[in-house]
């Protein structure tokens, strides 16, 4: 399997297989939208074809199956509703599977699921899988050539064989008998596409053991794009052995589609202009501009201290062009926020089915950049904040029409850019918290005693779901219950950096606000100099700059306060704070 090819392979099909979430959902909505129906048929087909230059069997038979019916449904004999709706999001499932195996380093990949390929079958057939007869298995051979036959359970294996069983009996014979494969090289149009004719014939090929190249070749000699070289065979005898054969060791053919199809049109300059870089890279130059930064810094600290014409001129240019490339790396590691929202429509969907529940999912602010490291890492803390709405916020349909609300929920997951951070939010219009209600589960759970539940304001009452083994289900279940979850997303946004707000009313909703920086890669500072040494404080941690005027201070109780908005605020003097036996001139 060529490594080059491979990895062209998975970046081109994880951006197809993001793509099909989105398309296949909407298509749920909407089965009657034929530019929906051709765009997922196009997605399968596309990672069949990758996956049959590859040799990837598994794939090949999963996403021909699913190319199958969606063609059936395209053309009107099928309807994406119902069981079909579910077998295909698992095929999907199973698809995501073989080429994140792929991309873990997997070369030999499973077959699917026996059962799935029997549900896609009988889906393209229009029959229920009590009616689909599902496909027999030639496991083996013995010795004498007797195939062995892989009856499905419950069957008799003295009683008759059906028609099914009876042509994979035929084809196990003739792959038998088939006379070895002539060496011979062909060339194939990569860029074009290939028959159905074609794609059985290569397929029956890969799983008769052959290469992915001799598939090709079988495949062209059989709908007769290539002309085979003369073979000599002898009749079998009464066991299927090998015929002999008698041709030249090598022969270049061209394939007809190469000789009759004109060659495919230059590609545009915007294409040409587009290449895959490596993370790694990108991560190296981030570096380098970080090393860059602080030798910039440096020469603006030196250009204060040396009053030189010429030199301030040059260090105030390199300034400028420092910042910009700074920028210009950063860009290269944004990401659309609709890499991490685009998993959950389907989180909701199956969640909402599970639960028996009517949740409309509204996304907002898709196009938000932010760095790449950040679409990773606040994937599982959306995803349990998401749950957490579907499942406890979200009332089932009976009692959302008691209170007089829609039966449908909705809940809204939205992005924004405030300066230099990320603005989060997850918001629902569901059963919302009671704050007395969460007090009370504190004390009960001793995660507080009664008096500091009695201090508690809602906002801070509302917090307590955010501590380890706090939940107010009163049952277990395989979704919540457990209390674990909340604090996990709680810790993973600290690790950013980053806070989370939540604010709730009864009866009306809840909203999980999180601020995190832009990125990761910078941490923008605040300089400050105590004495002779310079100190950076990260501007996370920095709420508020304003003018100290020692006249609006005065002492409490020993301690040094300001008067700020009509508030009295305690200082501490950094000279006292770092080191009080420091000497500083």
């Amino acid at each position: 399997m060529d490594e080059d090819i491979l990895q062209d392979f998975l970046v081109e099909a994880g951006e197809i297989f993001e793509n099909l979430n989105e398309q296949l959902l909407d298509l749920e909505q909407n089965p009657e939208d034929m530019n929906l129906l051709n765009a997922v048929f196009r997605g399968f087909h596309t990672i069949k074809g990758g996956a049959g230059f590859l040799g990837v069997t598994a794939l090949i038979e999963l996403c021909h199956r699913a190319e199958n019916l969606f063609d059936k449904i395209r053309n009107g004999d099928r309807q994406y509703d119902g069981d079909n709706v579910d077998t295909v999001l698992q095929a999907y499932d199973a698809i995501g599977g073989m080429i994140q195996a792929l991309s873990a380093g997997e070369r030999e990949i499973a077959p699917a699921d026996p059962s799935l390929l029997a549900k896609l079958d009988a889906a393209v057939k229009g029959t229920n899988m009590a009616a689909a007869a599902p496909t027999p298995e030639v496991t083996s051979a013995s010795a004498d050539g007797e195939l062995k036959l892989s009856l499905p359970d419950g069957a008799d294996p003295d009683g008759d064989i059906t028609d099914e069983e009876f042509e994979a009996l035929l084809k196990q014979r003739a792959q038998k008998q088939a006379p070895p494969p002539v060496p011979v090289a062909v060339e194939l149009d990569p860029d074009g596409e290939i028959s159905d004719e074609e794609f059985e014939a290569m397929l029956k090929a890969l799983k008769a053991g052959k290469s992915p190249q001799e598939a090709a070749l079988a495949a062209a000699v059989q709908v007769g794009a290539v002309t085979a070289p003369p073979v000599a065979t002898t009749a079998p005898t009464s066991a299927p052995t090998p015929a002999p054969t008698s041709a030249p060791t090598s022969a270049p053919i061209k394939s007809k589609a190469d000789s009759d199809k004109p060659k495919p049109p230059a590609k545009n300059n915007e294409e040409e202009a587009t290449v895959r870089v490596d993370t790694k890279r990108l991560d190296e130059i981030m570096n380098l501009v970080g090393e860059m930064v602080l030798v910039r810094n440096r020469m603006l600290n030196l250009r204060a201290v040396v009053q030189n014409e010429e030199m301030s001129a040059a260090v105030s240019n390199l300034d400028h062009v420092t910042m910009d490339l700074q920028a210009a790396v950063m860009k290269t590691r944004m990401q659309p926020v609709k890499k991490v929202f685009g998993r959950f429509p389907r989180v909701v969907r199956d969640l909402a089915r599970k639960l028996g529940k009517d949740i409309e999912l509204e996304m907002q602010g898709e196009d938000t950049d932010l760095d790449k490291n950040l679409v990773e890492a606040l994937a599982d803390p959306l995803v349990h904040l998401v749950r957490n709405a579907v499942d406890h916020g979200i009332e089932d349909p009976e009692t959302r029409l008691k209170a007089k609300k829609p039966k449908v929920g909705k809940v809204i997951l939205a992005a924004e850019q405030e300066g230099d951070h990320i603005l989060l939010s997850i918001t629902d219009d569901g059963k919302g918290m009671d704050a007395d209600v969460l007090r009370r589960k504190g004390v009960e759970k001793g995660l507080i005693d009664e008096t500091t539940a009695n201090q508690m304001d809602d906002k801070q009452a509302f917090e307590l779901v955010l501590l380890p083994g706090f939940s107010t289900k009163s049952e277990i279940s395989d979704i919540s219950g457990r209390g674990v979850g909340m604090d996990v997303v709680k810790s993973m946004i600290t690790k950013l950096n980053g806070g989370i707000d939540i604010s709730s009313v009864v009866g009306q909703g809840t909203k999980f606000s999180i601020r995190v920086p832009l990125t990761l890669a910078i941490l923008p500072t605040l300089m400050i100099s105590v004495g002779n040494f310079n100190y950076a404080i990260p501007l996370t941690a920095v709420q508020e700059i304003f003018d100290y005027d020692v006249t609006d201070t005065n002492t409490i109780d020993g301690r040094v306060m300001v008067r700020l908005r009509e508030k009295s605020i305690p200082l501490y003097f950094m000279r006292e704070w770092l080191s009080p036996a420091t000497q500083y001139d």
